[in-house]
């Protein structure tokens, strides 16, 4: 009795199965048979059929072959274009997988922005996976940003779906061509779907980010550590820990560097790692405030980027900031105590870095700040920080 019932279940099933098959045939010959102009009411028509679900995909990938196959003659044709564009977006709804590499073709034999935005779309869900269409897909933006290197003007449409799609298929390989579209001077729109495209990407992006920090020239370390220093809440979120190592990746590599890249670069850093406070970027740190307190005194640097690199010291609270800050404050001290002359806003800004710090190795400075012709505004941040050392 058993094996009955196992029979008549695989009969009816297999009935089921045959019944499609010969839904989707009917289909087929319609297609086949209909003038150019109909060819899209047959996909219509077969849309709203109640066994849709189970052939509606390999119609759309039917319909696919077909525009591939005249796209030579009728790429330019009105109803082709209507036709291949609704084929693309059905395959693109069903993610009929086995048409993956028939819309690639495609995407190269029409010119029409329209029709090769729908197949970028669709490439989106049908080309999940499929290593060589991904690898194809990176190729063909590649190639779109070496011709704007080169002076060329692009689709931006087409740019758009494109990096689009290749953050929607996620695969890691397109994280250096997706980041050449983000580093190249694009319109802003372009730029932003690079950025989002970038942040989609299934893999390491920390590691990626650090990679091209360390390797790449001053250019692309700014637009990478960009990616860090603005994350924003649509982007990927980057934990606390890996912006530590990045921010301070990114200080070491701009210390190194003499270029108005790497020089935008330092400051950004130095931002970045104000706002963590992470003691482990010390070192760098310390080697900044040392070369922008050098490079103020000698005029090329701002007093904004010498108050910057004192509040970056004292996010450190280390005893080597303390120190330093603490040296720096003494010899404020003896300048206004010889001159009468002082600045105030980088004195204060020194004061607070030694509040926020804390270490009692800056006391004697602060206490003495009493006995000096300072403002009241100096004299009372100075008794505030008093109030924070820790004995």
């Amino acid at each position: 009795m058993k094996k009955i019932c196992v029979f008549l279940c695989f009969s009816l099933a297999t009935g089921h199965i045959s019944a499609q098959d010969s839904i989707l045939m009917s289909y087929k010959r319609n297609f086949a048979r209909a003038s150019l102009t109909e060819k899209l009411s047959v996909l219509s028509d077969a849309a709203t059929d109640s066994y849709a679900s189970a052939f509606i995909g390999q119609l759309y990938g039917f319909a696919l072959q077909f525009s591939l196959s005249e796209a030579y003659l009728l790429a330019d044709d009105a109803d082709m274009i209507a036709l291949t564009k609704a084929a693309a977006r059905g395959a693109g709804q069903t993610g009929e997988r086995d048409s993956a590499e028939t819309l690639l073709n495609l995407c190269s034999l029409y010119s029409d922005s329209s029709v090769r935005v729908e197949i970028l779309n669709a490439l989106a869900t049908t080309a999940q996976g499929n290593v060589r269409v991904i690898a194809d897909l990176n190729q063909l933006l590649d190639d779109q940003n070496n011709a704007f290197i080169a002076g060329m003007d692009p689709d931006y449409q087409t740019l758009q779906a494109g990096l689009a799609t290749l953050g929607a298929l996620g695969d890691e390989s397109s994280y250096l061509v997706l980041f050449s579209a983000y580093s190249l001077p694009y319109p802003g729109v372009i730029t932003e779907a690079a950025r989002l495209a970038l942040g989609r990407i299934r893999g390491n992006y920390d590691a990626f980010l650090a990679g091209v920090i360390r390797d790449s020239p001053p250019h692309d370390k700014l637009k990478a550590f960009s990616l860090v220093a603005d994350n924003a809440p649509h982007d990927v979120q980057i934990p606390v820990a890996s912006k530590n190592i990045l921010a301070q990746t990114a200080l070491d590599m701009a210390l190194s560097a003499d270029d108005p890249a790497s020089y935008t670069l330092r400051y950004e850093a130095v931002r970045v790692l104000t706002g963590l406070g992470w003691t482990g970027a010390s070192e760098p740190v310390v080697r900044h405030f040392y070369q922008v307190q050098t490079d103020y005194a000698h005029g090329t640097a701002v007093k904004g980027r010498f108050i910057e690199a004192i509040a970056c010291l004292g996010a450190m609270r280390t005893p080597e900031a303390a120190q330093i800050l603490a040296i720096q404050f003494g010899l404020f001290n003896s300048q206004t105590e010889q001159t009468g002359g002082f600045d105030e806003d980088i004195l204060l800004a020194t004061i607070n870095a030694l509040g926020d710090i804390g270490d009692k190795v800056a006391f004697d400075h602060l206490f003495y700040v009493n006995f000096l012709p300072y403002s009241n505004e100096v004299k009372a941040a100075a008794k505030t920080a008093l109030a924070k050392l820790k004995w």
